[in-house]
C-alpha cells in the first residue's frame, strides 16, 4: 500500500463538497504483526471546509489532522443533501512522506463520481 501525507480536492461538480478521511488505527500484536482497525472513523477539515464548485483544496494530515501515523486513510467526499462514496484507493498514512492523491469530484448532487487524477 502507498504512502501519503496529502490529499487534495478538485470539485468539478455542479454542488458544493467537503474533504473527509476515512482512517482505521493500526495495531501491531506482540508477535509485531500490523493489522487495522475493522471500523472505519471520519475526520472532516476544521473550519471553512467548502470545496466549491470548480475550486480546489489540499489536506496536509500532519499539520491539519489528529490522524495517527501509520493509520491507514481514504478519501470520501461530502456532498450536501447529496450521495457521497468513499474513494477506492487506500493509503498508509506516513508524516514524513511527501505524496499527495489528488482526486476529483465530478457529476451532480445525486450522481456525482469521485476518481483519482494523480499520485506522486
Amino acid at each position: 500500500m502507498n504512502s501519503v501525507r496529502y490529499f487534495k480536492l478538485l470539485n468539478g461538480g455542479a454542488f458544493v463538497a467537503q474533504i473527509v478521511i476515512e482512517y482505521r488505527e493500526k495495531q501491531t500484536d506482540d508477535k509485531g504483526d500490523v493489522s487495522y482497525e475493522a471500523e472505519w472513523k471520519s475526520w472532516f477539515t476544521p473550519g471553512y471546509r467548502d470545496v466549491l464548485q470548480f475550486a480546489e483544496r489540499t489536506v496536509d494530515l500532519l499539520h491539519d489532522s489528529p490522524i495517527p501515523d501509520g493509520s491507514q486513510v481514504r478519501l470520501n467526499v461530502f456532498v450536501a443533501a447529496g450521495t457521497s462514496e468513499p474513494a477506492s484507493e487506500q493509503f498508509v498514512y506516513d508524516k514524513t512522506s511527501g505524496s499527495m492523491a489528488c482526486y476529483n469530484i465530478t457529476g451532480t448532487t445525486l450522481n456525482n463520481e469521485v476518481s483519482l487524477l494523480y499520485y506522486k
